[in-house]
């Protein structure tokens, strides 16, 4: 099956700083690639780069087959990539329903976007009974549940999840979980990153480790728990 999301030599980081080099990557629709690393290996890095938050330092990306390094975020979002930062990135005035409504910003996701909202109702159901509540007024894992409810409610094609279970109870971890493989079910390309390594991995179809800047190919599933880079972060 022919890639959604493909990256040929790419290599960036922060201003002045190179923190991942000549990454190849591959993710087709239906594919869940995990992607661990000690923390500050780069793995947020590279996922903003994906998305144009920061700029690359050479290489290309490829959506579809068609170039996008050199498009702003705003135009690979409406292409169907999407970001959802460990940062979370709320707006503070903003309520839950205003940040849905807002989350439906691509054109392709503005028709149904009421039925969308109520959808996350069994995934969120503690987030969607306090509609009229601010970030602030938010425990920190009601704050996840509204990123990924906001990121969701774009129906992007390309999902780019930098620790998507930060902050999240078990049980609120496994609906996650579930709503992921549903969605790549339905023909959506994930890219994982974080901390929460068996979650990530037991979900993952394809896993790679970031390391010294570089990718490398991991076991998926219970089988990367064994690898001894990946022993170091449990």
């Amino acid at each position: 099956m022919r890639a959604r999301l493909e990256t040929r030599d790419l290599s960036g980081g922060y201003p002045g700083v190179t923190v991942f080099s000549d990454v190849d990557l591959s993710v087709a629709p239906g594919e869940i690639l995990t992607i661990l690393g000690a923390n500050g290996s780069g793995k947020s890095a590279l996922l903003e780069t994906l998305q144009g938050l920061l700029k690359r330092v050479r290489g290309e990306i490829l959506l579809d087959g068609e170039p996008v390094q050199d498009l702003p975020p705003e135009a690979r979002a409406s292409r169907g990539m999407s970001l959802t930062s460990d940062r979370r990135r709320l707006w503070r005035e903003m309520t839950v329903s205003e940040h849905l409504r807002v989350g439906a910003y691509r054109r392709a996701a503005r028709s149904g976007w009421r039925r969308r909202a109520l959808s996350f109702q069994d995934l969120f159901p503690a987030l969607l009974s306090r509609r009229q509540a601010r970030p602030g007024q938010l425990s920190g894992g009601l704050q996840q549940q509204l990123a990924l409810a906001r990121f969701g409610m774009s129906s992007p094609r390309v999902w780019l999840l930098d620790d998507p279970l930060q902050g999240l109870d078990v049980a609120s971890s496994g609906r996650v979980l579930g709503w992921i493989r549903e969605e790549a079910g339905k023909g959506a390309a994930v890219i994982l990153t974080g901390q929460h390594v068996q979650a990530l991995l037991g979900v993952a179809t394809e896993a790679m480790f970031l390391e010294g800047g570089s990718l490398s190919p991991l076991p998926a599933g219970e089988g990367g728990l064994s690898d001894p880079r990946v022993r170091t972060l449990l």
